[in-house]
């Protein structure tokens, strides 16, 4: 990018997203103005994900070292390039314009340090939604997730990395732990993503999911109180 726009890198997360990753990928690169590095973090695929991205001029791939959501994501933020970090998962899209939207905040309120917009969950492609992801598709809502993040580097290291322990909400432990981090985020009324649905998601993990949310529920007290 040029003139006083801050440099952006993208992390995609991915593991056996054959089916969706080219659109993701897509969405990205047709940004403007497009991201300065784009890099495919590949947990282990098995259905040729990693040459899908390959085959995009410039997308770097690399092969993550550590296991889950939380650790790829972390080697992604200190692989790739860029002032500003965004985040777009395999089975997700960028909305047209939505990084431009993000960034003019960034221009517009130069004391934010992450922007996040809304988004929209659509059905991803060649899936079926269990009866409770159905009664959400088309729902829009603010998007605490990092596909519709924007954080600058200095915003994202006082907040600190995703939680490589948490399977499942190391997205949520991360978003509340932004907000009682005193570092200043905007919430735009646009969408930014469509968030895909996928019936075979690590979110359909109910139990698990729950008990994990209990855990960032306690340690969000636990920072009130000042006890962690």
């Amino acid at each position: 990018m040029t003139g006083s726009l801050p440099t952006v890198g993208v992390v995609m997360p991915v593991r056996n997203g054959a089916k969706t990753l080219a659109a993701a990928i897509a969405s990205v690169l047709a940004q403007s103005p497009r991201p300065d590095d784009v890099l495919v973090v590949d947990g282990g695929s098995e259905d040729g994900s990693a040459a899908i991205a390959a085959a995009f001029a410039g997308v770097r791939v690399i092969s993550q070292a550590g296991g889950g959501l939380g650790a790829a994501r972390n080697e992604g933020i200190a692989g790739v390039e860029g002032d500003v970090v965004a985040f777009c998962d395999a089975d997700d899209r960028w909305t047209p314009g939505s990084l431009a939207l993000r960034l003019a905040r960034f221009t517009a309120q130069p004391a934010c340090g992450a922007v996040i917009g809304h988004i929209e969950r659509t059905l991803a492609d060649g899936e079926t939604a269990t009866p409770q992801q159905a009664s959400r598709l088309g729902q829009v809502e603010p998007g605490y997730t990092p596909g519709a993040l924007l954080v600058r580097r200095e915003a994202f290291h006082a907040v600190g990395p995703f939680d490589e322990a948490l399977t499942l909400g190391s997205d949520s432990d991360w978003f509340v732990r932004l907000v009682q981090s005193g570092v200043r985020f905007d919430v735009l009324p646009d969408t930014v993503l469509l968030k895909g649905v996928r019936g075979s998601s690590l979110s359909t993990d109910v139990a698990t999911y729950r008990r994990e949310l209990l855990e960032v529920a306690r340690r969000f007290i636990d920072r009130r109180r000042g006890t962690s």
